[in-house]
Protein backbone atom coordinates (compact mmCIF):
# COMPACT_ATOMS: atom_id res chain seq x y z
CA UNK A 1 0.00 0.00 0.00
CA UNK A 2 1.14 3.46 -0.46
CA UNK A 3 1.97 5.96 2.34
CA UNK A 4 1.34 9.60 1.36
CA UNK A 5 2.18 12.19 4.09
CA UNK A 6 0.39 15.48 3.43
CA UNK A 7 2.07 18.78 5.39
CA UNK A 8 -0.33 21.74 5.05
CA UNK A 9 1.29 24.48 6.59
CA UNK A 10 0.00 27.42 7.84
CA UNK A 11 -1.90 28.89 10.35
CA UNK A 12 -5.94 28.74 10.39
CA UNK A 13 -6.09 32.26 12.25
CA UNK A 14 -4.38 34.45 9.51
CA UNK A 15 -6.72 34.18 6.38
CA UNK A 16 -4.02 34.23 3.47
CA UNK A 17 -1.59 31.92 5.52
CA UNK A 18 -5.00 29.46 5.84
CA UNK A 19 -4.95 27.70 2.37
CA UNK A 20 -2.58 24.87 3.83
CA UNK A 21 -4.70 23.95 6.72
CA UNK A 22 -8.01 24.39 4.68
CA UNK A 23 -6.90 21.74 2.00
CA UNK A 24 -5.62 19.23 5.10
CA UNK A 25 -9.38 19.74 6.41
CA UNK A 26 -10.76 19.00 3.29
CA UNK A 27 -8.55 15.60 2.81
CA UNK A 28 -8.65 14.93 6.46
CA UNK A 29 -12.75 14.78 6.01
CA UNK A 30 -13.01 13.04 2.49
CA UNK A 31 -9.49 10.86 2.58
CA UNK A 32 -11.59 7.16 3.21
CA UNK A 33 -13.92 8.42 0.67
CA UNK A 34 -11.44 9.30 -2.15
CA UNK A 35 -8.56 7.56 -2.15
CA UNK A 36 -9.41 4.17 -0.86
CA UNK A 37 -5.55 2.45 -2.45
CA UNK A 38 -3.66 5.09 -0.54
CA UNK A 39 -2.67 5.46 3.66
CA UNK A 40 -3.12 9.17 3.73
CA UNK A 41 -1.73 10.83 7.01
CA UNK A 42 -2.63 14.74 6.95
CA UNK A 43 -0.18 16.78 9.38
CA UNK A 44 -2.08 20.08 9.20
CA UNK A 45 -5.45 21.14 9.01
CA UNK A 46 -7.47 23.79 9.90
CA UNK A 47 -8.45 22.85 13.91
CA UNK A 48 -4.91 21.57 14.29
CA UNK A 49 -2.57 23.64 11.98
CA UNK A 50 1.04 23.41 11.16
CA UNK A 51 2.57 26.42 11.85
CA UNK A 52 6.70 27.39 11.61
CA UNK A 53 6.57 26.36 14.88
CA UNK A 54 5.54 23.36 14.40
CA UNK A 55 7.46 22.06 11.46
CA UNK A 56 10.38 20.60 13.53
CA UNK A 57 8.03 18.42 15.38
CA UNK A 58 7.05 17.06 11.86
CA UNK A 59 10.41 16.84 10.26
CA UNK A 60 11.33 14.63 13.11
CA UNK A 61 8.90 12.50 12.78
CA UNK A 62 9.12 12.21 9.04
CA UNK A 63 12.79 10.34 9.49
CA UNK A 64 11.00 7.28 11.14
CA UNK A 65 8.50 6.60 8.92
CA UNK A 66 8.54 5.43 5.31
CA UNK A 67 6.24 7.32 3.10
CA UNK A 68 5.96 6.97 -1.14
CA UNK A 69 4.81 10.47 -1.58
CA UNK A 70 5.15 13.54 0.47
CA UNK A 71 3.19 16.34 -0.61
CA UNK A 72 3.98 19.96 0.96
CA UNK A 73 1.46 22.57 0.89
CA UNK A 74 1.54 26.32 1.81
CA UNK A 75 0.07 29.31 0.96
CA UNK A 76 2.00 32.23 -0.73
CA UNK A 77 2.87 36.09 -1.96
CA UNK A 78 3.93 36.53 -5.77
CA UNK A 79 3.18 39.23 -8.36
CA UNK A 80 -0.32 40.62 -8.52
CA UNK A 81 -0.63 38.82 -12.03
CA UNK A 82 -0.41 35.60 -10.41
CA UNK A 83 -2.69 35.50 -7.67
CA UNK A 84 -4.89 32.50 -7.75
CA UNK A 85 -2.34 30.29 -9.49
CA UNK A 86 -1.24 26.78 -8.04
CA UNK A 87 2.54 26.57 -8.64
CA UNK A 88 4.36 23.14 -8.26
CA UNK A 89 7.86 22.14 -8.07
CA UNK A 90 9.10 18.17 -7.45
CA UNK A 91 11.67 19.56 -4.34
CA UNK A 92 11.29 21.85 -1.80
CA UNK A 93 9.92 24.54 -0.07
CA UNK A 94 11.46 27.34 2.26
CA UNK A 95 7.98 27.76 4.80
CA UNK A 96 7.80 31.08 6.10
CA UNK A 97 10.01 32.72 3.35
CA UNK A 98 7.76 35.62 3.03
CA UNK A 99 7.85 36.93 6.29
CA UNK A 100 11.83 36.11 6.79
CA UNK A 101 11.75 32.86 8.20
CA UNK A 102 12.66 30.09 5.39
CA UNK A 103 12.68 27.02 6.94
CA UNK A 104 13.45 24.06 4.04
CA UNK A 105 11.26 21.47 3.74
CA UNK A 106 11.48 18.47 0.99
CA UNK A 107 8.84 16.97 -0.48
CA UNK A 108 7.83 14.97 -3.89
CA UNK A 109 5.53 17.42 -4.67
CA UNK A 110 5.34 21.04 -3.63
CA UNK A 111 2.81 22.93 -4.13
CA UNK A 112 2.19 26.51 -3.16
CA UNK A 113 -1.00 28.85 -3.57
CA UNK A 114 -0.24 32.14 -4.13
CA UNK A 115 -2.80 34.16 -2.56
CA UNK A 116 -1.39 37.90 -2.38
CA UNK A 117 0.82 40.52 -3.14
CA UNK A 118 4.83 39.98 -1.86
CA UNK A 119 5.71 43.61 -0.80
CA UNK A 120 9.25 42.45 -0.46
CA UNK A 121 8.96 43.75 3.08
CA UNK A 122 8.37 41.52 6.16
CA UNK A 123 5.83 44.04 7.95
CA UNK A 124 3.85 44.83 4.60
CA UNK A 125 3.75 41.04 4.32
CA UNK A 126 2.40 40.20 7.32
CA UNK A 127 0.01 42.77 6.90
CA UNK A 128 -1.05 41.54 3.20
CA UNK A 129 -1.78 37.70 4.69
CA UNK A 130 -3.87 39.60 6.90
CA UNK A 131 -6.12 40.84 4.58
CA UNK A 132 -6.22 38.97 1.87
CA UNK A 133 -9.76 37.79 0.67
CA UNK A 134 -11.01 35.05 1.92
CA UNK A 135 -12.31 34.00 -1.54
CA UNK A 136 -8.95 33.98 -2.46
CA UNK A 137 -7.99 31.34 -0.75
CA UNK A 138 -11.15 29.43 -0.70
CA UNK A 139 -10.56 29.63 -5.05
CA UNK A 140 -7.02 28.57 -4.91
CA UNK A 141 -7.74 25.73 -2.15
CA UNK A 142 -10.54 24.40 -4.50
CA UNK A 143 -7.83 24.81 -7.02
CA UNK A 144 -5.48 22.75 -5.20
CA UNK A 145 -7.79 20.09 -4.24
CA UNK A 146 -9.02 18.98 -7.61
CA UNK A 147 -5.45 19.37 -8.99
CA UNK A 148 -4.10 17.12 -6.27
CA UNK A 149 -6.30 14.19 -6.94
CA UNK A 150 -5.51 13.34 -10.12
CA UNK A 151 -2.12 13.04 -9.58
CA UNK A 152 -2.73 10.99 -7.09
CA UNK A 153 -4.89 8.20 -8.82
CA UNK A 154 -2.20 8.47 -11.46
Amino acid sequence: MNNILFICIGNSNIIGDSLGPLVGSFFQSYKNNLLNYYNIEIQGTMENPVGYKKINEILENIENKEYTKIIIIDSALGDEKTIGKILFNSSYLYAGSGVNYGKKLMGDIVIRGIVGKNHNNTKENIKELTNVNINIVEETALKTITTIIPILTV
